[in-house]
């Protein structure tokens, strides 16, 4: 019988994606995309994140996630859960249900729902979402511009990266660019609920050797943009002759250049933020906090 990560792997190898290609369309590290082709669970997080992470990848290949799922938990501990409850079921002694033992059952069951309910009811005003952000670790010390920020909250959370909103997946999973700029950069990642509870998580990262951006200029490319973010960050896509080439939250103060041979669109949450150089001129794409599309053609 297949396991799930056979599955994984020959969606992905039929449609000729590379691991490399397949982190930068999802997001997902390139080894933790190894390790659900291998079915390596023991070296995965929890089954719940692990879930969230196939959803997104299957989805990717275009695979039925429902189908997914169901044969991961069939391959998962499920299983050995079930038969430990059933051999612990068996060995427990057989009860006689009386009528008084029904009725003192069903008042202490309605007790302990009201109960709960009211308990959750609670917690759902006073408490802070979920919020666990398992990349990067604090004080990492990077070359690269940039950073997978990878995490976990409640799907419904409205989620913000550096200020700027970011869409968890289904399962409440998100992985996401972050730019850097040379130095100290502070990523502060938040979560809030439907009631204004909120959290946060706070990550130092540190880029120590200065690079070249992203993407350089090249020779022989007709149209060519140098995109500045301040003094707000900004959550940003570009697109290089109408193939998405970088997708991400880029900090105030960031830098990055795009060269393409037809054109280059950009899409920017905050054009008040957002600052292109091309053809020579140089211009504020909007006004702070207004999201905007441009396109820029030869």
């Amino acid at each position: 019988m297949k396991k799930v990560g056979q599955f994984l792997k020959e969606a992905r190898e039929k449609k000729n994606i590379s691991l490399e290609n397949a982190q930068r369309a999802t997001k997902i590290r390139r080894k933790i995309l190894a390790k659900l082709e291998a079915s390596d669970w023991d070296n995965l997080p929890s089954p719940t994140f692990v879930k969230g992470l196939l959803k997104n990848y299957g989805q990717f290949l275009g695979l039925d996630t429902r189908n997914l799922l169901a044969f991961f938990r069939g391959e998962y501990d499920e299983p050995k859960t079930q038969k430990a409850t059933a051999v612990a079921l068996a060995k427990r002694p057989k009860l006689r249900f009386t009528p008084q033992i029904v009725t003192t059952g069903i008042i202490t069951l309605a007790f302990l729902l009201a109960a709960g309910y009211l308990y959750f009811q609670y917690r759902s005003f006073t408490a802070a979402p979920l919020l666990e952000v398992t990349e990067p670790a604090e004080n990492t010390k990077v070359e690269a511009f940039d950073v997978n920020v990878v995490g976990k909250t409640y799907p419904d959370a409205n989620l913000k990266i550096n200020g700027q909103k970011v869409q968890p997946s289904l399962g409440g999973t998100f992985s996401v660019a972050v730019s850097l700029v040379e130095g100290i950069n502070t990523i502060i990642v938040t979560a809030e609920n439907r009631f204004g509870k909120i959290s946060t998580e706070k990550r130092v990262v540190v880029v120590e050797t200065k690079k070249v951006g992203v993407i350089d200029q090249k020779q022989g490319k007709n149209v060519n943009i140098t995109l500045k973010i301040g003094p707000q960050a900004a959550n940003v896509r570009v697109e290089l002759d109408g193939r998405k080439t970088f997708e991400g939250v880029l900090v105030s103060g960031s830098s990055k250049n795009f060269s393409a041979n037809e054109k280059i669109k950009v899409f920017t949450s905050n054009a008040g933020s957002t600052k292109i150089t091309f053809d020579g001129g140089e211009e504020v794409l909007g006004k702070e906090g207004e999201p905007l599309e441009r396109e820029f053609r030869k």
